[in-house]
């Protein structure tokens, strides 16, 4: 890790890797966050390859007015991981410099970068114009995602919320109903992408940019605001009557999120019928499906697999949890450890399994 002076308040920090050192990071960090900087371990996942060496996907033309995009080579299934990459710029979401030693903090991130990855990061989208910002803010603003430090809350900063460029992962376009996810990684300092529901050849991978459980015209201006397009995704088109039954389903989805029955209040209130949470569960997750918002799933399959485990059904518990796996592969490595034991054994693994069942018993 090296650093070199870009402000007072500043510095740029290059981060290597063993599993790609070709590809570092240039960081733009508060100097007294430098201590806590991690020393990058390799990935607990490297990005699959096909027979022929080949990752499964390409970045091509998306089409008129959204430049390139990502596009399946064969079968993804769900849960599958996609790509793991490491951000080749790293900086806060607020920087308080102005003037030239902003533009110049901004710029010395891709100084330090080997040409390659510079010449790579030129060529992402931008929709700041040269008189707002420095090429490099320009394209941080347009394409960074939201990444966690994990900072002790003693630190007297006020750069806390970073984001960083990734030259691939990147290359996704927006949907309202994506079909896949990203989740950070601090201790590799990567993030993983990966399926959300079956790709199939030739279909674009998606995520999403902004709170998709809004409302289309809601999503259309915080899009447009932010990243200077209108989205054209299917739930964006729908004819008028459509239109008004997705945005009212996603409002419910949103709503359900806070106020939805969850597992721990009814495991041990017997005076709730056994079926209470599934019912609203499985309402839910037909909305869910219906809005093509598989990364809203993995809350209600968990209290539905523990729902099943109460009530001792090894084979519903069972074929729940086979999906509560797909869905935190990636997401959740200490939830799919822990799944990965239910499934082994689940009367003995799974604590208080058949609770419920056995209190009807005895009643």
């Amino acid at each position: 890790m090296s650093s070199s002076p870009s402000s007072s308040y500043f510095t740029t920090h290059t981060l290597t890797y063993l599993d790609a050192p070709d590809s570092p990071t240039s960081l733009l960090v508060d100097k007294r966050i430098v201590p806590y900087l991690p020393i990058p371990k390799h990935p607990s996942r490297l990005t699959p390859l096909g027979e022929d060496g080949t990752t499964c996907f390409k970045i091509r033309p998306a089409g008129p007015d959204k430049g390139l995009g990502m596009f399946a080579t064969r079968h993804i299934p769900t849960g599958s991981l996609i790509y793991v990459e490491h951000p080749a710029i790293f900086a806060p979401a607020e920087v308080p410099l102005t003037g030239k030693a902003r533009s110049s903090a901004y710029h010395s991130l891709s100084e330090v970068l080997p040409q390659h990855r510079r010449d790579e990061l030129h060529t992402m989208a931008n929709c700041r114009s040269s008189s707002e910002c420095a090429l490099e803010e320009g394209i941080l603003c347009t394409n960074a995602l939201a990444l966690e430090l994990g900072l002790p809350d003693d630190i007297d900063i006020e750069a806390r919320e970073y984001g960083g460029v990734f030259l691939t992962i990147n290359r996704c376009n927006h949907s309202c109903g994506p079909n896949a996810a990203h989740k950070w990684d601090l201790a590799s300092f990567s993030t993983s992408l990966y399926a959300l529901r079956p790709i199939a050849p030739g279909e674009e991978i998606t995520i999403i940019y902004t709170d998709v459980t809004q409302s289309r015209d809601t999503r259309r201006a915080r899009l447009s605001s932010h990243y200077g397009f209108t989205c054209l995704c299917s739930f964006c088109t729908l004819p008028s009557p459509l239109l008004e039954e997705s945005d009212a389903t996603r409002a419910a989805l949103r709503d359900w999120r806070h106020t939805r029955p969850t597992f721990t209040g009814w495991a041990t209130d017997l005076c709730r019928s056994d079926d209470f949470v599934l019912q609203s569960h499985m309402d839910a997750l037909t909305l869910i499906e219906k809005e093509n918002l598989q990364g809203m799933a993995s809350v209600f399959v968990r209290d539905v697999c523990s729902c099943w485990a109460m009530l001792g059904e090894e084979d519903e518990f069972k074929k729940w949890a086979e999906r509560l796996l797909e869905l935190c592969e990636i997401r959740d490595i200490t939830m799919a450890r822990e799944v990965r034991g239910w499934l082994v054994d689940p009367k003995s693994k799974v604590p208080k399994w058949g609770w419920r069942k056995k209190q009807r018993t005895r009643m």
